[in-house]
């Protein structure tokens, strides 16, 4: 009993030392941070190129600005903005760009976001992929950058320049503006593959949030995956024996099926450029299913 008070004894005097300890660190400033604090500085590939140390927000939330690089090689652009474990990239369409993003709505050019996730590279650069593994930007840790510009198989240089960009989301888009986009895939992609294919929009118009930006963006990325496949001829002549129509149906989920002559195109209407496939992901779904 008594062997048992002492113990108590010495393990309140340990506590007590301890506790001296930690409120003597206090006062002296060397208070160690937090497991969680550490985590929230080093989580993010990218931001430890660049030096900064940044409290981790979630994906979804706000990113930390948009950047604007122009190619070293000439004038093209694209704008790249960070959020978090993911970053988003548009390439800016030039004049006379032939891209079927940048030809598609000659009143408003809207060529396509991409999604991409970061990993860590060789010498500490930082790679951007795609959903489907693509690499599209190599971030080195001086901040030059390589991109891969689409249709083109050899990266390219470039650098930082200066602008003032808006967040590289989805602007908000009427029926409307869904229907012109609608009726110009239908007569470019119909040219592009040598037969009639029609993008029908019309389920859209039952959608209950007067926004269309998903479902324009949608017609964007399928016209954009559709010519993609086409590019080659043998594409191209089964595009135009097995699919007649392209339907926009809102749904739970983004996503594509073949349902007899139809391309079904699954989207949702609020959730912003995740709410859409990919112009990769129906381009793959189409040379996976035809």
């Amino acid at each position: 009993m008594i062997r048992s008070f002492r113990g108590r004894l010495a393990v309140f005097a340990l506590a007590a030392l301890a506790a001296g300890g930690f409120a003597h660190a206090q006062e002296k400033g060397t208070e160690q941070p937090s497991r969680l604090s550490l985590a929230q500085t080093s989580d993010n590939p990218f931001s430890a190129l660049v030096g900064k140390r940044r409290a981790r927000s979630l994906e979804d939330q706000a990113g930390h600005g948009v950047e604007r690089y122009v190619l070293t090689s000439d004038d093209r652009a694209f704008l790249f903005e960070e959020r978090g474990r993911t970053a988003r990239v548009r390439f800016l369409c030039s004049p006379e760009d032939a891209r079927i993003d940048c030809a598609l709505d000659g009143s408003a050019p809207s060529p396509e976001i991409h999604l991409l996730t970061a990993t860590r590279g060789p010498r500490g650069d930082v790679i951007y992929k795609t959903q489907e593994g693509e690499t599209l930007l190599r971030i080195a840790a001086y901040g030059g950058a390589t991109v891969f510009w689409p249709g083109e198989a050899q990266g390219i240089a470039a650098s930082k320049s200066f602008g003032d960009d808006e967040p590289l989301t989805l602007a908000p888009q009427n029926y409307d503006a869904a229907m012109r986009r609608a009726q110009s895939a239908s007569a470019q992609v119909s040219a592009i593959v040598g037969a009639a294919i029609h993008f029908d929009v019309g389920a859209g118009r039952r959608a209950a949030d007067p926004n269309a930006a998903v479902l324009a963006d949608a017609v964007l990325t399928a016209a954009k995956g559709l010519a993609e496949v086409a590019d080659d001829p043998i594409g191209a002549r089964i595009i135009a024996e097995r699919i007649k129509r392209v339907a926009f149906l809102p749904g739970a989920a983004p996503g594509v099926a073949l349902n007899g002559s139809v391309l079904e195109i699954l989207y949702v209407p609020t959730l912003d450029i995740k709410g859409r496939p990919s112009s990769a992901k129906v381009a793959h779904y189409l040379e996976q299913t035809l």
